[in-house]
C-alpha cells in the first residue's frame, strides 16, 4: 500500500498536563460494527477494486449512493495523478455541520492495489489484491461514522469533512526510479490526497485537525505512532492514544513507532495541518492475495469506530496540544 521510508528515533515529550481525564464508558457510542462488517462485505463482493477495474468504478458509485442513502449531498473531485501517467482519479467527500464552522476531517482511501508483491506465490504477484483490510476496512469505517454521525448533526463541537481518496495504493510500480522519495510528496503513492491539499478543496484555515483511518480491521490490530507526523503533532497522538486507553483499547494502541509511513495524511502535515494516521502496519496480509474478509474482526472495527466517534464528540483544544 504504501512504503515505510526510514525508522528514526525521536525524542518522545509527554505533556501530562494537557492531558484529559475521560469517562470510561465504551457502551454510550452508537458506532454499529455489524453494519461497518456489512459495508466492507458489500466492497470486497464486488472483487479487486484498482484503478481501470470494474470494481473500482463499482466501489465509487456504492460510495455515492451509501451517502446519499444517509441524506449527504455528495461532492466529488476530479483529478489528474500528478506522478502516475496517464491517470485520472475521483475523490468523494462530504461534510456534516456543527457548531463550529471548522472541519473535523475524517478520511480513507477506497482503491486497492493492482499488485501482490509481497505474495508467496511468484507468480500471483502481478495481480490486484481484494484489499478486505487495506482500502476495504477504512473506507467500510468511514461510512459506518457517517450513518452514526447524522444523527448528531448540528450537535458536535465542529463540522465534519469525510473524505474517501483515490489511487491511494498503486505507488512504486511505474517509473518508480524517477522520484524523489525524500520529498513526501514526489510520489507514486497517495495521488488523490496530493491533490485535493493542493487544489485546495478544504481550505487550511477551515481544518481544526484530522485523522486518517488505514488498516483498522484485522484480528489483534495494534496501531503505533507514524512517525513523520508525531515530530510535529505528537501532543494530538497522545491525546487520542490516551483516550483509547479510557475506553479500554489499551492492547490496541500502542506508544511506541512504526516510523516514517507514505500515506495520506502527508500533504496535510506538510502544510502544518494538525494530522495524524491510525494504521495497523504489522498486518501480516499487507499487499498479499491472503487480504480476504476472513481476516476481518468485527471488534476492531469497533474499537476504532468507537474511539473515533468519542474524539469528534470530545475534541482537544489544539491550541494547547500543539506547540
Amino acid at each position: 500500500m504504501k512504503i515505510s521510508i526510514f525508522f528514526f528515533s525521536i525524542l518522545i515529550i509527554t505533556m501530562f498536563q494537557n492531558v484529559k481525564i475521560f469517562p470510561q464508558n465504551n457502551n454510550a457510542y452508537n458506532f454499529d460494527s455489524d453494519s461497518a462488517y456489512k459495508y466492507l462485505k458489500s466492497q470486497t463482493d464486488m472483487g479487486v477494486r484498482n484503478y481501470g477495474s470494474e470494481g473500482h468504478t463499482k466501489v465509487q458509485e456504492f460510495i455515492k449512493s451509501e451517502i446519499k442513502k444517509m441524506d449527504y449531498d455528495v461532492n466529488t473531485h476530479k483529478f489528474k495523478a500528478p506522478y502516475i501517467p496517464r491517470r485520472n482519479g475521483e475523490n468523494i467527500y462530504a461534510f456534516l455541520k456543527g457548531r463550529s464552522d471548522k472541519y473535523i476531517v475524517i478520511t480513507s482511501h477506497y482503491d486497492t492495489r493492482s499488485v501482490a508483491e509481497k505474495d508467496p506465490s511468484f507468480i500471483k504477484r502481478k495481480e490486484p489484491i481484494i484489499g478486505a483490510n487495506d482500502g476495504g476496512s477504512s473506507t467500510a469505517v468511514l461510512l459506518e461514522l457517517m450513518r452514526t454521525l447524522k444523527q448528531k448533526e448540528g450537535k458536535l463541537p465542529y463540522s465534519v469533512a469525510f473524505v474517501f481518496f483515490d489511487l491511494e495504493d498503486d505507488g512504486g510500480i511505474y517509473n518508480k526510479d524517477t522520484y524523489d522519495y525524500s520529498d513526501p510528496l514526489r510520489t507514486d503513492w497517495i495521488q488523490g490526497s496530493i491533490k485535493f491539499v493542493e487544489d485546495d478543496i478544504i481550505p487550511k484555515n477551515k481544518i481544526y485537525f484530522g485523522i486518517l483511518l488505514d488498516l483498522v480491521g484485522a484480528k489483534d490490530a495494534i496501531f503505533k505512532y507514524e512517525s513523520y507526523s508525531y515530530q510535529k503533532f505528537n501532543g494530538l497522538y497522545n491525546y487520542i492514544w490516551q483516550a483509547a486507553k479510557s475506553l479500554g483499547y489499551n492492547k490496541y494502541f500502542e506508544a511506541s513507532h512504526w516510523g516514517a509511513i507514505v500515506d495520506d495524511h502527508y500533504p496535510f502535515v506538510y502544510r502544518d495541518i494538525p494530522f495524524i494516521d491510525i494504521i495497523g502496519m504489522g498486518y501480516k496480509y499487507h499487499h498479499t492475495h491472503e487480504d480476504t474478509i476472513d481476516k476481518i474482526d468485527k471488534k476492531t472495527l469497533e474499537v476504532v469506530g468507537n474511539l473515533v466517534e468519542h474524539i469528534v464528540e470530545n475534541p482537544p483544544n489544539i491550541k494547547n496540544i500543539i506547540k
